[in-house]
């Protein structure tokens, strides 16, 4: 098996096995290979059949308040008949060889299925929760800023997206994903000085439908309140909301009384490429000047092998091959440590790594951040 990018006459094929793999009609995925380009749509062939492929998203990932760039995975798909046969794994082994060599330092998935993804060193490293709650339960809220609908691609939505850790740093194809659905439409506002929101809108056979946030952001308390006085306008016809948020969601605190429940609860899970570059490009607490002696395994790309010392300090960070190797690691341990989303302690209860006790205490402080979540999809 063979895992290349996509060359022109093989993609109906792939738009097939594509089509089969999920329930997006097939002239989606026209529209996802046109945001990712050909260059970054993987194909993977036996005996000169395409039998499976996914496509790349380039874009990057806030950790601690620095980007990190980050190789997205979406939409794997393997030919009905292939299933089984390790297909997607090679396919998945494949582009992580390919951005190893690109330097990409982390690679991220939704996964379908954990154990493929497990089998070449990803780990659940974060949350995605949506949120469902009777519009009637915000009749009280008032508007108090300006709200002036625009295009759901405005670049000025752009401007006024504030990511935190495990945000991702949006690329086009990002934007272009939340603006312009596969299906439905979008809709779109400016709220005041500093928010936006932007709602989806679903065909239906029913008048009575639930009002979709796709995407938000309200940093501002009067925008905050506006924002939930411009969803309860849509009370009369829709009888629910619902909108993808953090695990500690800020617009809970707003809510008159706890009438949200939470309908779906994701995973998503993380792969260190490059142990140096990732280590580089992340923030690290300010204040401190420690060292962290790592030994880590990684049984597909080699040149993560090893001892390395991470050493924290005013300067930032720097890594150095070699050192006491005093927290052992698998690679696929790494992904949850390095987001913050497992302490290394948590990690050694779940047997994923060892060490000493000052090293594990270390790893905490040094990796301890808010749990890492993100709205969108990729």
């Amino acid at each position: 098996m063979n895992v290349r990018p996509l060359q022109l006459p093989e993609w109906p094929a792939l738009q097939s096995v594509l089509a089969q793999s999920f329930n997006v009609p097939e002239n989606g995925w026209d529209t996802f290979r046109g945001r990712l380009g050909d260059e970054n749509i993987f194909v993977i062939e036996q005996d000169g059949q395409v039998i499976g492929g996914c496509g790349l998203y380039r874009l990057g990932q806030y950790w601690q308040g620095r980007s990190v760039p980050l190789g997205g995975i979406g939409g794997v798909g393997v030919a009905p008949h292939m299933r089984g046969k390790g297909v997607a794994r090679a396919l998945m082994a494949g582009i992580l060889q390919q951005l190893a060599l690109e330097k990409v330092p982390v690679a991220g998935l939704f996964p379908a299925t954990q154990r493929v993804y497990r089998s070449v060193g990803y780990e659940q490293s974060g949350e995605r929760w949506c949120y469902q709650a009777p519009l009637s339960a915000l009749a009280s809220f008032r508007q108090e800023v300006e709200i002036l609908p625009v295009d759901p691609m405005d670049p000025a939505i752009r401007s006024r997206y504030r990511p935190r850790h495990g945000n991702l740093d949006r690329s086009p194809a990002i934007w272009s994903r939340l603006g312009k659905p596969y299906v439905g439409r979008r809709y779109a506002w400016l709220l005041g000085e500093d928010g936006y929101v932007i709602l989806g809108h679903s065909p239906q056979d029913t008048p009575h439908w639930d009002l979709e946030v796709v995407d938000y952001a309200a940093p501002s308390l009067p925008t905050a309140r506006s924002l939930l006085s411009l969803l309860a306008g849509h009370r009369s016809l829709c009888d629910h909301l619902r909108w993808w948020g953090a695990p500690a969601d800020p617009l809970l605190a707003l809510f008159p009384e706890p009438v949200w429940s939470v309908t779906v609860a994701q995973r998503w899970m993380l792969r260190i490429v490059d142990v140096v570059g990732a280590f580089l490009g992340r923030g690290w607490p300010t204040g401190v000047e420690e060292e962290l002696h790592l030994a880590i395994t990684d049984g597909l790309l080699s040149q993560n092998q090893g001892n390395f010392v991470l050493s924290v300090g005013s300067q930032g960070a720097g890594v150095e091959r070699g050192g006491e190797g005093r927290l052992s690691l698998d690679i696929s341990a790494l992904g949850p440590l390095y987001s913050g989303y497992f302490s290394a302690s948590l990690l050694a209860e779940l047997g994923k790594l060892r060490g000493d006790p000052e090293s594990l205490a270390l790893a905490d402080r040094l990796f301890a951040a808010p749990t890492p979540w993100f709205r969108e999809i990729y």
